[in-house]
């Protein structure tokens, strides 16, 4: 026997001692800390969400101390550690159970046996805690999502019993539920058809007769048709006899749900929906009513889809819709600070927590609405049109006597106008309402209902709200100033607002800003307080930028998830290493974009435009020209006055060296009105990379000493590059080292020392034991002071590129025994990072020392094995594998891998072989080949380069001269 406890907490709250005695004597309140912990489950709770809910109005120190004091009454109270403190607080499964837990994993497995057994009445049913309104409202919201699981895994059990020809059980459960909800018609209406079906008509017509009275008296209503109806066939074959006909009734002709009106274009606030249940009103038994008992409410169905797929469409299930929420009318408070677009938020988000059901985000919605066009409902049911969506949702918010609110929703379906559903209730509680409501439409749709309450992923802040959907507006309208304002004063509105967070963190990030990693820590910690789509979005894009090698599992389920939403496909597009599987996403998401009319102007957000240039990126990435070329001319066509495809062709040209052709791209993105794009510092830059060295020393002879501080540091960053090309390593490391101008006498000081162009120019200078030291200085992730688990795959990324560089210089120097002890450290950082460069990266190291002991076929293997991207990859293995392939004598075969190196830039991976040693490369590669045009071509760029060079490069230079002078 278990030695643990067990928390009751469905139709009431208690806990149980091993043996079954009842009753531990805990106090209200720390019971009340163990049901909020049973209900947040594994995943636990952070200690500012139980502070907030059971001590909202007192100060930090004063709630802190309150929930230090819980739990020591708890440990003292239940004679042992019952709660795990650490990071979050959740319950030791080892030393108590929860009834709710076990539903919810019961529920999750599918195990619907098991849940319809635990669910016995309503979460905390009779359980109340003064001066606690925060706790009602969570329990509230609690009861109604649990109510819906409940309720959901008994139907089922009642129908799994009917199938098997189990009658009599069928008919139980459908009574169970009759006395949980005995005022839904469709529960009253299933458990007289069990009745009927046991021949027991005489008790199906006094339960319809008990729930008619109920209704007239409690809510002075009456009684759905459909129940009416059922009335009178039971009444009809009660007198003939007709016991077949009453087993086994046409559901389409009794129980088919009346046919929905056409809908007119309506004014701004539409007709509400006809009730198929009764409005609200006081009620004697409210303990008992369930689906709607977290909003003190009756929940119902206008057009009650849920009657049509019980009975009248069990055989032809249709397709779930996509739903897209249209404008949520707030009529009771219209001129406050939360107007009707902060209710389609919460609906929307509300909506997006039910897994099995495809709900376009609301960013989507504000992307494709215009700004003026905020309460026009012809601009919502249009921007759902575009969104995809098959169905919009639409609504008002009304006041009611004594403080409640009647929220009013109704499913419309976009290509008929036809109202497909509606749904009321009624409540004090805004959040608890949407809940419900929510419940009610997965109910309805037959998909999960979601754990928790609106109020767990949101905001309760409506002034945060309206702040965050203006932010998105600015964004999408290009002004991301007021953007990240908005954002940033949506976050001071409520700290924990995951959307906000994370939308003023992609603000930041492309302004460079620094608060861009504290938004990026923050928003990642608050992921999981966020609807399944928008924690999929933040962990999918910042796993990313932080090279988190779980970002892959996320993307995928990002995009398997959500396939129609443009953003999702291109956060998971970004992420994904799988080069067709990139192309497929991105082409989805342009085709959604476009077929939504997005990115066809300069006037318009053009995610669009990102998804095509990354595209072209990955095509770049692959060396592939004519499908960069092919994607350039396709964004052209979609947006054809778009600068940028022109200025991204330009610079690919430069890579090509087809100076003419790039400068003609560049002037016609400055006729489309993109700035013109010339400093001294870009005409430094485009002078290396067409290897005009002339152009690149006059850059640097002006720059170096004229350039403020700001730019001094990027002079000497090129400069030195420069320099390394001509083989002056002395003056490149005179620069580096010690600020000294090249062809000068000028000492810039009191610069910081680069530490990775200092051991290059080390390496190259011949110095490559002092560079190894010099790499192996830089970074190690014992030397990082940030330790936090989201930056695990950053660390990796840096560890395994730094160890990498260390194990070449090693190699170079001869100490290879240093490079063997590193290769296995960077195989396993590798391996922890996403950047697409460090997994193969052990395998070079591996080439490199297979190649040292003079096995070259079985280096070629390994660095062919080292390659991510032949552009934008690590040059090093792109030069290490043209030399082998060499001395094997397979130059053909080596041309095409070394000339893709030029193509990309030169700095980041590819900063660590220079330009000159390439063209060297591939100069005596095209001789090997028999191509001495070619081989010209790169041998004269050698003798260009290195005619000033160090004197340990004079051999090499001569080498050059001599086989030029040969072929003239």
């Amino acid at each position: 026997m278990s030695n643990a406890l067990r928390l009751r907490t469905f139709g009431g709250l208690s806990i149980d001692r091993p043996g079954g005695d009842a009753d531990v004597g805990a106090r209200p309140r720390t019971l009340a800390l163990l049901a909020i912990l049973a209900a947040a489950g594994a995943r636990g709770l952070p200690r500012e969400r139980a502070m907030a809910v059971l001590w909202p109005d007192a100060d930090e120190d004063r709630a802190r101390h309150a929930l230090s004091q819980a739990l020591y009454n708890l440990r003292r109270d239940l004679r042992g550690d019952v709660v795990l403190a650490a990071p979050t607080l959740r319950l030791d499964p080892a030393r108590i159970t929860s009834d709710v837990a076990e539903l919810r994993d019961a529920v999750a497995a599918k195990e619907w046996d098991v849940a319809a057994g635990l669910y016995v009445g309503p979460f905390l049913d009779g359980f109340q805690l003064a001066d606690a309104p925060e706790f009602e409202r969570w329990a509230e919201a609690e009861r109604a999502s649990l109510a819906t699981a409940g309720i959901r895994a008994i139907e089922i059990v009642a129908k799994a019993c009917a199938e098997a020809g189990r009658l009599d059980e069928a008919a139980e459960h459908w009574h169970r539920l009759t006395r949980l909800d005995p005022a839904d018609p469709r529960l009253a209406a299933s458990y007289m058809e069990a009745l009927a079906a046991l021949g027991d008509r005489a008790a199906a017509l006094a339960h319809g007769r008990a729930h008619a009275e109920l209704l007239r008296r409690d809510y002075e209503a009456e009684p759905h048709s459909a129940i009416a109806r059922l009335m009178t066939r039971l009444r009809e074959l009660h007198v003939t006899g007709a016991h077949a006909a009453v087993a086994s009734p046409p559901a389409t002709t009794v129980y088919a749900p009346p046919a929905p009106a056409e809908v007119e274009e309506p004014p701004d606030v539409p007709p509400t929906a006809p009730p198929a249940a009764p409005p609200n009103a006081p009620r004697r038994r409210a303990s008992h009513m369930t689906v709607a008992a977290s909003v003190v409410a009756v929940a119902v169905l206008a057009v009650l889809a849920a009657l049509g797929w019980r009975w009248a469409a069990a055989t032809r299930a249709p397709a779930r819709p996509i739903l897209a929420v249209g404008r949520i009318h707030d009529l009771a408070a219209p001129d406050s600070a939360a107007p009707g677009a902060v209710l389609s938020e919460m609906l929307a988000t509300s909506l997006g927590r039910l897994s099995d059901l495809q709900v376009v985000a609301n960013s989507r919605m504000v992307e494709l609405t215009p700004r003026d066009a905020d309460t026009t409902r012809t601009a919502f049911t249009d921007a759902a049109r575009r969104a995809g969506a098959t169905e919009i949702v639409e609504g008002e918010l009304i006041p009611l006597s004594g403080g409640k609110l009647r929220l009013e929703v109704r499913r419309v379906d976009l290509a008929r106008g036809l109202v497909r559903g509606g749904y009321r209730v009624a409540g004090v509680d805004r959040f608890a309402l949407f809940d419900s409501v929510t419940a009610l439409i997965a109910l309805d749709l037959e998909v999960g209902a979601p754990n928790g309450s609106l109020a767990e992923v949101s905001t309760r802040s409506p002034l945060a709200y309206r702040l965050y959907e203006e932010g998105l507006r600015a964004l999408y309208q290009y002004d991301a100033g007021a953007a990240y304002r908005l954002f940033t004063a949506a976050i001071r509105e409520d700290s924990s607002f995951a959307m906000a967070t994370y939308y003023a963190w992609r603000v930041a990030q492309g302004s460079d800003d620094a608060a861009a990693w504290p938004l990026a820590d923050r928003a990642l910690a608050l992921s999981s307080r966020a609807t399944p789509h928008d924690r999929l979005i933040i962990v999918t894009h910042l796993g990313g930028v932080l090279s988190d090698p779980r970002a892959r599992a996320t993307a995928e389920t990002l995009a398997t998830s959500y396939p129609r939403d443009p953003e999702a496909l291109v956060r998971a597009a970004d992420v994904t290493t799988d080069l067709p599987r990139a192309v497929e996403l991105y082409d989805r998401s342009i085709a959604l974009d476009s077929a939504a009319g997005l990115g066809r102007d300069a006037a318009t957000p053009c995610r669009l435009c990102d998804a095509l240039h990354n595209l072209t990126g990955r095509y770049e990435a692959e060396d592939s020209s004519d499908a960069v070329f092919r994607t350039l001319a396709r964004w052209r066509a979609i947006r054809p006055t778009d600068p940028m495809p022109w200025r991204v062709m330009a610079d690919w040209l430069v890579g090509f060296g087809r100076r003419a052709e790039a400068d003609e791209a560049a002037r016609r993105a400055e006729a489309l009105g993109s700035p013109t794009v010339r400093s001294r510092l870009g005409d430094l830059v485009t002078a290396i990379r067409l290897d005009d060295l002339p152009a690149a020393d006059s850059a640097c002879t002006t720059g170096l000493p004229t350039s403020d501080s700001a730019a001094f540091g990027q002079f000497r960053w090129y400069c030195a590059i420069a320099l390394r090309m001509e083989g002056r390593y002395r003056e490149a490391r005179a620069l580096m080292h010690e600020g000294l101008l090249p062809r000068s006498t000028v000492v810039r000081s009191r610069w910081p020392a680069d530490p990775y162009a200092q051991a290059i120019v080390d390496l190259e200078a011949g110095y490559p034991l002092l560079a190894a030291r010099e790499f192996h200085a830089i970074y190690r992730p014992d030397m990082d002071p940030d330790a936090r688990p989201s930056r695990a795959g950053h660390r990796a990324r840096y560890a395994a590129w730094v160890l990498a560089l260390t194990a070449t210089a090693a190699v170079a120097g001869g100490d290879t025994l240093q490079a063997r002890h590193l290769v296995d450290s960077i195989q396993y950082y590798g391996r922890r990072s996403l950047f697409p460069r460090d997994p193969p990266l052990h395998h070079f190291v591996r080439g490199l020392l297979e190649s040292r002991a003079g096995r070259e076929e079985s280096a070629v293997r390994e660095l062919r094995a080292a390659m991510s991207s032949p552009t934008f990859g690590y040059s090093r293995i792109n030069y290490e594998l043209g030399r082998g392939l060499l001395a094997l004598g397979r130059p053909a075969d080596a041309i095409g891998v070394v000339q893709a190196s030029l193509h990309g830039g030169f700095e980041g991976p590819g900063l660590y072989v220079t330009r000159t040693e390439l063209h060297e490369l591939l100069a005596r590669l095209f001789d090997a080949a028999g191509r001495t045009d070619s081989a010209a071509v790169h041998y004269a760029a050698v003798e260009r380069a290195w005619r000033s060079a160090d004197p340990f490069l004079r051999p090499r230079y001569d080498a050059a001269r001599r086989w030029l002078a040969a072929q003239r």
